[in-house]
Protein backbone atom coordinates (compact mmCIF):
# COMPACT_ATOMS: atom_id res chain seq x y z
CA UNK A 1 0.00 0.00 0.00
CA UNK A 2 0.83 3.63 -0.71
CA UNK A 3 1.23 5.71 2.17
CA UNK A 4 1.63 8.99 0.96
CA UNK A 5 -0.21 11.27 -1.62
CA UNK A 6 2.20 11.23 -4.49
CA UNK A 7 -0.11 12.74 -7.05
CA UNK A 8 -3.92 12.96 -6.68
CA UNK A 9 -4.80 13.86 -10.17
CA UNK A 10 -2.91 10.58 -11.22
CA UNK A 11 -4.48 8.10 -8.27
CA UNK A 12 -1.22 8.20 -6.64
CA UNK A 13 -2.51 8.58 -3.05
CA UNK A 14 -2.26 7.12 0.95
CA UNK A 15 -4.45 3.64 0.38
CA UNK A 16 -3.52 2.90 -3.09
CA UNK A 17 -3.15 -0.77 -3.55
CA UNK A 18 -0.60 -2.53 -5.49
CA UNK A 19 1.70 -5.73 -6.06
CA UNK A 20 5.12 -5.14 -6.49
CA UNK A 21 7.02 -6.92 -9.29
CA UNK A 22 10.19 -4.99 -10.39
CA UNK A 23 12.97 -4.24 -8.04
CA UNK A 24 15.24 -1.56 -9.76
CA UNK A 25 19.11 -1.52 -8.07
CA UNK A 26 21.95 1.07 -9.08
CA UNK A 27 25.64 1.06 -7.68
CA UNK A 28 26.53 4.14 -5.41
CA UNK A 29 29.88 4.11 -3.90
CA UNK A 30 30.57 0.65 -4.86
CA UNK A 31 27.63 -0.70 -3.02
CA UNK A 32 24.13 -1.90 -4.70
CA UNK A 33 21.06 -0.19 -3.99
CA UNK A 34 17.71 0.12 -4.90
CA UNK A 35 16.87 3.15 -6.79
CA UNK A 36 13.12 2.47 -7.40
CA UNK A 37 10.09 -0.27 -6.81
CA UNK A 38 8.04 -0.91 -10.00
CA UNK A 39 4.15 -1.77 -9.15
CA UNK A 40 1.42 -3.54 -10.89
CA UNK A 41 -1.43 -1.07 -9.52
CA UNK A 42 -4.84 -2.63 -8.28
CA UNK A 43 -5.97 0.59 -10.02
CA UNK A 44 -5.34 -0.41 -14.11
CA UNK A 45 -5.61 3.61 -14.34
CA UNK A 46 -3.59 4.89 -11.89
CA UNK A 47 -0.02 6.13 -11.55
CA UNK A 48 -0.26 7.11 -15.80
CA UNK A 49 2.56 9.44 -15.45
CA UNK A 50 4.81 7.65 -13.10
CA UNK A 51 5.02 4.21 -15.92
CA UNK A 52 7.86 3.35 -18.65
CA UNK A 53 10.17 5.54 -16.60
CA UNK A 54 13.00 3.05 -16.51
CA UNK A 55 14.77 3.14 -20.19
CA UNK A 56 14.74 -0.14 -22.37
CA UNK A 57 11.63 -1.61 -20.01
CA UNK A 58 8.77 -2.17 -21.59
CA UNK A 59 6.34 -3.22 -18.53
CA UNK A 60 3.38 -1.48 -17.78
CA UNK A 61 4.11 -0.91 -14.16
CA UNK A 62 4.18 2.48 -11.98
CA UNK A 63 7.71 3.09 -10.58
CA UNK A 64 8.07 4.45 -7.07
CA UNK A 65 10.84 6.35 -6.09
CA UNK A 66 12.37 7.28 -2.07
CA UNK A 67 10.85 10.19 -0.87
CA UNK A 68 12.15 12.67 1.64
CA UNK A 69 10.77 14.38 4.68
CA UNK A 70 12.44 15.96 7.67
CA UNK A 71 12.10 14.30 11.43
CA UNK A 72 11.34 16.40 14.43
CA UNK A 73 14.66 16.31 15.63
CA UNK A 74 16.60 18.90 13.88
CA UNK A 75 18.67 17.45 11.10
CA UNK A 76 17.43 14.25 10.85
CA UNK A 77 15.93 13.44 7.66
CA UNK A 78 14.20 10.28 6.35
CA UNK A 79 14.49 8.64 3.02
CA UNK A 80 12.69 5.88 2.04
CA UNK A 81 10.39 4.36 -0.54
CA UNK A 82 5.98 5.48 0.88
CA UNK A 83 4.82 1.94 0.90
CA UNK A 84 4.30 -0.94 3.25
CA UNK A 85 3.14 -4.30 3.20
CA UNK A 86 -0.42 -4.78 3.74
CA UNK A 87 -2.14 -8.27 3.40
CA UNK A 88 -5.11 -6.14 5.19
CA UNK A 89 -6.20 -2.97 6.51
CA UNK A 90 -8.06 -1.62 9.54
CA UNK A 91 -11.39 -0.50 9.18
CA UNK A 92 -10.30 3.28 9.45
CA UNK A 93 -7.47 2.56 6.90
CA UNK A 94 -10.44 1.85 4.59
CA UNK A 95 -12.80 4.85 4.92
CA UNK A 96 -13.53 5.80 1.51
CA UNK A 97 -12.45 2.96 -0.39
CA UNK A 98 -14.63 0.99 -3.15
CA UNK A 99 -13.35 -2.12 -3.99
CA UNK A 100 -15.17 -5.39 -5.71
CA UNK A 101 -14.80 -7.73 -3.09
CA UNK A 102 -13.14 -8.01 0.04
CA UNK A 103 -13.06 -10.29 3.60
CA UNK A 104 -13.72 -8.52 6.74
CA UNK A 105 -13.15 -10.24 9.93
CA UNK A 106 -14.83 -8.44 12.80
CA UNK A 107 -12.96 -9.76 15.70
CA UNK A 108 -11.49 -6.41 17.08
CA UNK A 109 -14.27 -4.27 16.41
CA UNK A 110 -14.53 -1.67 19.63
CA UNK A 111 -15.85 1.02 18.29
CA UNK A 112 -19.45 1.94 17.18
CA UNK A 113 -19.83 2.19 13.41
CA UNK A 114 -16.45 0.39 12.76
CA UNK A 115 -18.79 -2.54 11.69
CA UNK A 116 -20.40 -0.03 8.98
CA UNK A 117 -17.76 1.05 7.59
CA UNK A 118 -15.87 -2.11 7.28
CA UNK A 119 -18.71 -3.86 5.38
CA UNK A 120 -19.88 -1.20 3.07
CA UNK A 121 -16.55 -0.95 0.80
CA UNK A 122 -17.60 -3.55 -1.50
CA UNK A 123 -19.94 -2.59 -4.34
CA UNK A 124 -22.22 -5.85 -4.07
CA UNK A 125 -23.02 -8.43 -1.57
CA UNK A 126 -21.25 -11.20 -3.91
CA UNK A 127 -17.98 -10.15 -3.37
CA UNK A 128 -18.27 -9.28 0.47
CA UNK A 129 -17.06 -12.49 2.92
CA UNK A 130 -17.33 -12.00 6.95
CA UNK A 131 -15.51 -14.39 8.92
CA UNK A 132 -15.65 -13.88 13.02
CA UNK A 133 -18.77 -12.83 13.21
CA UNK A 134 -20.70 -11.22 16.11
CA UNK A 135 -23.85 -9.54 16.32
CA UNK A 136 -23.56 -7.65 19.28
CA UNK A 137 -20.52 -5.82 17.40
CA UNK A 138 -23.13 -4.39 15.53
CA UNK A 139 -24.14 -0.69 17.42
CA UNK A 140 -24.52 2.93 16.96
CA UNK A 141 -23.01 5.40 19.39
CA UNK A 142 -25.77 6.00 21.98
CA UNK A 143 -25.78 9.84 20.81
CA UNK A 144 -26.80 8.85 17.01
CA UNK A 145 -29.53 7.15 18.64
CA UNK A 146 -30.46 9.83 21.02
CA UNK A 147 -30.06 12.48 18.08
CA UNK A 148 -32.20 9.92 15.14
CA UNK A 149 -34.93 9.47 18.25
CA UNK A 150 -34.97 13.54 18.43
CA UNK A 151 -34.84 14.17 14.56
CA UNK A 152 -38.07 16.20 13.13
CA UNK A 153 -39.86 14.10 10.96
CA UNK A 154 -40.42 15.53 7.13
CA UNK A 155 -43.15 15.58 5.44
CA UNK A 156 -43.16 14.98 2.05
CA UNK A 157 -45.92 16.85 1.67
CA UNK A 158 -43.88 19.67 1.52
CA UNK A 159 -40.45 18.29 -0.27
CA UNK A 160 -42.65 18.36 -3.77
CA UNK A 161 -45.72 21.16 -3.25
CA UNK A 162 -45.00 23.00 -7.11
CA UNK A 163 -45.35 19.28 -8.79
CA UNK A 164 -49.06 18.85 -7.57
CA UNK A 165 -49.70 22.18 -9.81
CA UNK A 166 -47.58 22.06 -13.16
CA UNK A 167 -50.35 20.70 -15.09
CA UNK A 168 -52.98 23.59 -14.50
CA UNK A 169 -55.31 24.28 -17.36
CA UNK A 170 -53.61 27.42 -19.41
CA UNK A 171 -51.17 27.69 -16.94
CA UNK A 172 -48.92 29.54 -18.71
CA UNK A 173 -51.63 32.31 -19.12
CA UNK A 174 -53.19 32.70 -15.99
CA UNK A 175 -50.79 31.62 -13.24
CA UNK A 176 -47.20 32.38 -12.20
CA UNK A 177 -44.75 30.53 -10.22
CA UNK A 178 -42.49 32.59 -8.21
CA UNK A 179 -39.41 30.92 -5.91
CA UNK A 180 -37.39 32.66 -3.81
CA UNK A 181 -34.21 31.54 -2.43
CA UNK A 182 -30.98 32.05 -0.63
CA UNK A 183 -28.47 30.56 -3.05
CA UNK A 184 -25.44 31.05 -0.77
CA UNK A 185 -23.09 31.14 -3.49
CA UNK A 186 -23.76 30.18 -7.64
CA UNK A 187 -20.28 29.59 -7.70
CA UNK A 188 -20.71 26.86 -5.63
CA UNK A 189 -24.08 25.64 -6.44
CA UNK A 190 -25.06 26.48 -9.77
CA UNK A 191 -24.94 22.62 -10.43
CA UNK A 192 -27.89 22.35 -7.79
CA UNK A 193 -29.44 25.01 -8.92
CA UNK A 194 -29.85 23.39 -12.50
CA UNK A 195 -30.80 19.87 -11.81
CA UNK A 196 -33.29 20.36 -9.02
CA UNK A 197 -36.70 19.11 -10.14
CA UNK A 198 -38.77 22.03 -8.35
CA UNK A 199 -36.61 25.33 -8.98
CA UNK A 200 -36.73 24.29 -12.71
CA UNK A 201 -40.74 24.65 -12.54
CA UNK A 202 -40.26 28.18 -11.54
CA UNK A 203 -41.56 30.92 -14.35
CA UNK A 204 -39.63 33.82 -12.04
CA UNK A 205 -36.76 32.38 -9.87
CA UNK A 206 -35.14 35.20 -7.21
CA UNK A 207 -32.37 34.54 -5.94
CA UNK A 208 -30.24 36.15 -2.80
CA UNK A 209 -26.51 35.44 -2.40
CA UNK A 210 -25.06 34.93 -5.43
CA UNK A 211 -21.86 35.83 -4.56
CA UNK A 212 -21.00 37.41 -7.93
CA UNK A 213 -19.11 39.67 -8.86
CA UNK A 214 -18.73 42.90 -10.64
CA UNK A 215 -21.09 43.17 -13.60
CA UNK A 216 -20.22 40.64 -15.93
CA UNK A 217 -22.13 37.33 -15.32
CA UNK A 218 -20.27 34.38 -17.17
CA UNK A 219 -22.62 32.09 -19.07
CA UNK A 220 -22.03 29.21 -16.64
CA UNK A 221 -24.12 31.02 -14.17
CA UNK A 222 -27.49 31.24 -16.89
CA UNK A 223 -30.25 28.61 -16.97
CA UNK A 224 -31.43 27.42 -19.59
CA UNK A 225 -34.66 28.77 -21.02
CA UNK A 226 -34.50 31.83 -18.92
CA UNK A 227 -33.60 35.50 -18.88
CA UNK A 228 -30.93 36.40 -16.43
CA UNK A 229 -30.85 39.78 -14.37
CA UNK A 230 -28.34 40.48 -11.37
CA UNK A 231 -26.47 42.68 -9.70
CA UNK A 232 -23.79 41.79 -7.64
CA UNK A 233 -22.81 43.38 -4.06
CA UNK A 234 -19.78 45.64 -5.77
CA UNK A 235 -22.01 47.91 -7.65
CA UNK A 236 -24.70 48.10 -5.20
CA UNK A 237 -22.72 50.55 -2.82
CA UNK A 238 -22.20 53.88 -3.37
CA UNK A 239 -22.18 55.89 -0.22
CA UNK A 240 -20.54 53.22 1.75
CA UNK A 241 -17.46 52.07 -0.20
CA UNK A 242 -16.56 49.46 2.70
CA UNK A 243 -19.63 47.39 2.23
CA UNK A 244 -19.16 47.31 -2.05
CA UNK A 245 -15.09 45.32 -0.99
CA UNK A 246 -17.31 42.99 1.30
CA UNK A 247 -17.25 39.39 -0.27
CA UNK A 248 -20.00 37.62 -0.36
CA UNK A 249 -23.90 38.89 -1.56
CA UNK A 250 -25.81 39.56 -4.43
CA UNK A 251 -29.00 39.67 -6.05
CA UNK A 252 -30.61 37.79 -9.35
CA UNK A 253 -34.21 37.21 -11.32
CA UNK A 254 -34.68 34.35 -13.57
CA UNK A 255 -37.23 34.74 -15.88
CA UNK A 256 -38.74 32.49 -18.29
CA UNK A 257 -37.80 33.04 -21.78
CA UNK A 258 -41.61 33.48 -22.62
CA UNK A 259 -42.34 36.36 -20.01
CA UNK A 260 -41.99 39.48 -21.40
CA UNK A 261 -39.43 41.67 -18.84
CA UNK A 262 -37.22 44.48 -18.50
CA UNK A 263 -34.89 45.49 -16.04
CA UNK A 264 -35.12 48.47 -13.79
CA UNK A 265 -31.65 49.40 -12.93
CA UNK A 266 -31.57 52.84 -11.27
CA UNK A 267 -34.25 54.27 -8.88
CA UNK A 268 -34.06 57.80 -7.23
CA UNK A 269 -32.74 57.97 -4.00
CA UNK A 270 -31.77 54.07 -3.85
CA UNK A 271 -28.35 54.27 -3.89
CA UNK A 272 -26.91 51.44 -1.21
CA UNK A 273 -29.51 48.50 -1.46
CA UNK A 274 -28.60 45.16 -3.02
CA UNK A 275 -31.45 44.83 -5.16
CA UNK A 276 -32.85 43.54 -8.92
CA UNK A 277 -36.25 45.19 -10.61
CA UNK A 278 -38.04 42.84 -12.85
CA UNK A 279 -41.05 44.36 -14.55
CA UNK A 280 -43.52 41.65 -16.35
CA UNK A 281 -45.56 42.68 -19.32
CA UNK A 282 -46.82 39.75 -20.43
CA UNK A 283 -48.37 36.93 -20.01
CA UNK A 284 -48.39 38.36 -16.47
CA UNK A 285 -48.33 42.11 -15.48
CA UNK A 286 -46.50 42.16 -12.11
CA UNK A 287 -43.32 44.05 -10.69
CA UNK A 288 -40.82 41.27 -9.35
CA UNK A 289 -38.07 42.71 -7.09
CA UNK A 290 -35.00 40.61 -5.06
CA UNK A 291 -33.41 41.87 -2.05
CA UNK A 292 -30.91 41.26 0.29
CA UNK A 293 -30.01 42.82 3.13
CA UNK A 294 -26.49 41.65 4.96
CA UNK A 295 -27.12 41.28 8.47
CA UNK A 296 -23.99 43.42 9.15
CA UNK A 297 -25.76 46.31 7.40
CA UNK A 298 -27.36 48.55 9.97
CA UNK A 299 -31.29 49.22 9.56
CA UNK A 300 -30.15 52.81 10.00
CA UNK A 301 -28.81 52.75 6.77
CA UNK A 302 -30.81 50.04 4.89
CA UNK A 303 -34.61 51.65 6.26
CA UNK A 304 -33.95 54.96 3.87
CA UNK A 305 -32.98 52.73 0.89
CA UNK A 306 -35.40 50.31 1.05
CA UNK A 307 -38.39 52.71 1.73
CA UNK A 308 -36.81 54.68 -1.55
CA UNK A 309 -37.02 51.74 -3.50
CA UNK A 310 -40.87 50.66 -2.18
CA UNK A 311 -41.58 54.49 -3.04
CA UNK A 312 -40.25 54.58 -6.39
CA UNK A 313 -42.16 50.55 -7.57
CA UNK A 314 -45.63 52.58 -6.16
CA UNK A 315 -44.64 54.98 -8.97
CA UNK A 316 -44.46 52.68 -11.50
CA UNK A 317 -47.88 52.24 -10.97
CA UNK A 318 -47.33 48.73 -12.45
CA UNK A 319 -49.19 46.22 -10.01
CA UNK A 320 -49.21 43.65 -8.33
CA UNK A 321 -45.57 44.40 -7.00
CA UNK A 322 -43.73 41.15 -4.85
CA UNK A 323 -40.79 41.25 -3.05
CA UNK A 324 -38.93 38.52 -2.45
CA UNK A 325 -35.62 39.42 -0.06
CA UNK A 326 -33.27 37.66 2.38
CA UNK A 327 -33.60 40.56 5.23
CA UNK A 328 -31.92 39.16 8.23
CA UNK A 329 -34.73 39.61 10.30
CA UNK A 330 -36.35 36.95 12.06
CA UNK A 331 -39.83 37.11 12.04
CA UNK A 332 -40.56 34.16 14.30
CA UNK A 333 -38.76 35.90 17.04
CA UNK A 334 -40.39 38.13 19.64
CA UNK A 335 -39.67 41.74 19.51
CA UNK A 336 -39.93 45.07 17.05
CA UNK A 337 -39.11 43.86 13.37
CA UNK A 338 -38.12 47.69 12.10
CA UNK A 339 -38.75 45.83 8.19
CA UNK A 340 -41.80 44.27 8.76
CA UNK A 341 -43.60 47.30 10.07
CA UNK A 342 -42.01 49.24 7.36
CA UNK A 343 -43.71 47.07 4.67
CA UNK A 344 -47.15 47.01 6.65
CA UNK A 345 -47.16 50.60 6.97
CA UNK A 346 -46.73 50.45 2.52
CA UNK A 347 -49.89 48.61 2.68
CA UNK A 348 -47.51 44.94 1.92
CA UNK A 349 -48.94 41.89 2.90
CA UNK A 350 -46.37 39.34 4.11
CA UNK A 351 -47.04 36.00 2.46
CA UNK A 352 -44.63 34.03 4.47
CA UNK A 353 -45.07 33.23 8.07
CA UNK A 354 -43.24 29.46 8.74
CA UNK A 355 -39.99 28.61 9.34
CA UNK A 356 -37.46 29.04 6.48
CA UNK A 357 -34.40 28.39 7.78
CA UNK A 358 -33.64 25.05 10.37
CA UNK A 359 -30.27 25.32 12.02
CA UNK A 360 -28.45 23.24 14.20
CA UNK A 361 -27.64 19.12 14.64
CA UNK A 362 -28.96 18.16 18.38
CA UNK A 363 -30.70 21.57 19.01
CA UNK A 364 -33.03 22.60 16.33
CA UNK A 365 -33.72 26.45 15.74
CA UNK A 366 -35.96 27.67 12.87
CA UNK A 367 -35.98 31.32 12.10
CA UNK A 368 -38.12 33.28 9.11
CA UNK A 369 -35.31 35.37 7.33
CA UNK A 370 -36.85 35.12 3.98
CA UNK A 371 -39.76 37.61 3.72
CA UNK A 372 -42.08 37.98 0.58
CA UNK A 373 -44.12 40.86 1.16
CA UNK A 374 -46.70 41.70 -1.62
CA UNK A 375 -48.92 44.56 -2.73
CA UNK A 376 -51.96 44.44 -4.35
CA UNK A 377 -51.75 40.84 -4.66
CA UNK A 378 -55.87 40.05 -6.04
CA UNK A 379 -55.30 36.26 -6.09
CA UNK A 380 -52.88 33.86 -4.89
CA UNK A 381 -53.30 30.42 -5.68
CA UNK A 382 -50.62 28.33 -3.52
CA UNK A 383 -48.01 29.80 -1.10
CA UNK A 384 -45.53 27.31 0.89
CA UNK A 385 -42.11 26.53 1.97
CA UNK A 386 -40.28 24.02 -0.22
CA UNK A 387 -37.37 22.26 1.37
CA UNK A 388 -33.99 22.59 -1.10
CA UNK A 389 -31.58 19.97 -0.67
CA UNK A 390 -28.03 20.13 -1.67
CA UNK A 391 -24.97 17.85 -1.27
CA UNK A 392 -21.72 19.12 -0.84
CA UNK A 393 -18.57 17.23 -0.26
Amino acid sequence: MILRNLDVEDGLVNGTFGTIANIVTGQQDGKTTVTTIGLQLDNPNAGQKFRKKIPGQLDNLVYIERTEENMTKKGAVRRQFPMKLAFACTAHKVQGMTMESAVVSLKRVFEPGMLYVALSRTTSLKGLHITDFEEKKIYADPEITAAMENMNQASFACTTPLLQHVKLADGTAQNLKIIHHNAQGLPSHIGDLKCHHELALADVLCITETHLSGSFVSPKFHLEGYNMFARSRQVSYTNFPDMATKDGGGVAVYCKSHIQAEARRYFQNVTDLEFVVVKLEAPVRAVIAAVYRPPHFCLKKFLPNMESLLDSLDMMNHQPVIVCGDFNEDLLCKGKKAIQEMFQSKGYTQLITAATTETGHFLTTFTCLNHIPASNLVYCKRITVITVLSTVF
